[in-house]
Order: C-alpha cells, then sequence, then structure tokens
C-alpha cells in the first residue's frame, strides 16, 4: 500500500496559504489514490521541535550504532524517528512558505536531521547516492512576491534548494506547485495556486 509523508513548515496556523494548498491537494490525492495512507508531521507545533544538531550528534552520526555511548545513542533518537518515517514513505509532500528568501527553520531542521550518511546518502566508490525509499516529491510553496519570472527570480534560494535535496537523497521526481504574490493580490495567487493543484493531481 502506498504511503506519503506529509510535512507543514507554516507557523500561520488556519491563516496559512501554504496550509489552505496543502488541503486542497491532499483531498484531490484521496481521490486519485484512495488507499494511500499518510504520516502528516506539523513542524511547528511545539511537541514538533527539533533540537539544533550538536556536536555530539555530528560525531554520533558518523559512528556504527554499537560504537556510539548511551548519550550518543540519545542524541540520535529523534532524527532515528524522522529518518524512519522519511523511509517508510513512497511520496514526500511539503507545504512552506519562503522564509527570508529560504527554508523555514522548522523544516531546515527537518533536513539537517534525515541527512544521515548510510540512512539516507552515501559515498559509494567517490559518488554520491541517494538512499532515500520515496520516489516522488510535491512541495506547495507560498511567498508573498514572484520568485517564478521578473526581478525576484534570482532571490528565490527555496525551490532550488528543495529541488537539490531531493536529487542529494536520490529523489527522481520532484514537483512544485505555487501560490505567488500573495501580498500583492492573496486572491489571484490563491486561484492560480489552485488551478496547479488541480492540474497536478
Amino acid at each position: 500500500m502506498a504511503h506519503a509523508l506529509v510535512l507543514i513548515a507554516s507557523p500561520n496556523g488556519a491563516a496559512s496559504v501554504s496550509r489552505a494548498m496543502l488541503d486542497r491537494y491532499l483531498a484531490r490525492r484521496k481521490v486519485r489514490f484512495p488507499d494511500e495512507t499518510l504520516t502528516i508531521r506539523d513542524l511547528t507545533l511545539p511537541e514538533n521541535a527539533l533540537p539544533n544538531l550538536s556536536a555530539e550528534f555530528i560525531t554520533a552520526m558518523f559512528l556504527p550504532p554499537d560504537a556510539r555511548t548511551p548519550e550518543q545513542a540519545r542524541e540520535l533518537d529523534v532524527s532515528d524517528q524522522l529518518v524512519g518515517e522519511f523511509q517508510a514513505a513512497d511520496t514526500l509532500i511539503v507545504a512552506t512558505p519562503i522564509h527570508n528568501y529560504t527554508v523555514p527553520t522548522p523544516l531546515k531542521a527537518w533536513i539537517d536531521h534525515v541527512s544521515r550518511p548510510g540512512m539516507t546518502f552515501a559515498y559509494i566508490d567517490g559518488k554520491r547516492q541517494g538512499l532515500a525509499h520515496a520516489r516522488s516529491a510535491v512541495f506547495l510553496l507560498s511567498s508573498g512576491g514572484i520568485y517564478t519570472s521578473g526581478p525576484q527570480e534570482v532571490e528565490d534560494f527555496l525551490a532550488p534548494y528543495l529541488r537539490h535535496m531531493m536529487v542529494f537523497f536520490g529523489i527522481p521526481d520532484v514537483t512544485v506547485l505555487r501560490a505567488e504574490g500573495v501580498a500583492w493580490d492573496a486572491p489571484f495567487a490563491i486561484a492560480q495556486a489552485e488551478a496547479q493543484i488541480d492540474a497536478a493531481i
């Protein structure tokens, strides 16, 4: 049975455009894939707050499990859980705004925790190899500005970064759907995003 991991990175709750996009996307996805199961992780909830990587964490992740001290193993507990969720998914679905032209803090923390050598990537014979189980990823992005064309196009450091990380993890099929220009004309931006979603799924 197909399974998707859903990540939410907007702190705006019911006012979040990316969350509204996610609701529409998941509703349409449910029609197309009625048997697909979901794990939904709201990275902005206090109970899901992720710690910054420590020196002990970085040391521990390069050690084989049987060489880690109990303290080092505990440092990796949350990361191990997140990697397990990631590797159980056939599809990764992420709803996120652009913050300061790039990745919101909760989503960057998630990426840091799942970037684990020997688990989600490896270097074999000098070549990088992604080890993610997922074969596809969908990103639902919202932004105040317009980044796909015009003067701000060179200022989009989110979508290119997310695409690169999917290549890094070995996920070949990446879809990016956007609500752009929310700060200038929110109804138009949302309508455009809804049209993209309807065409994509």
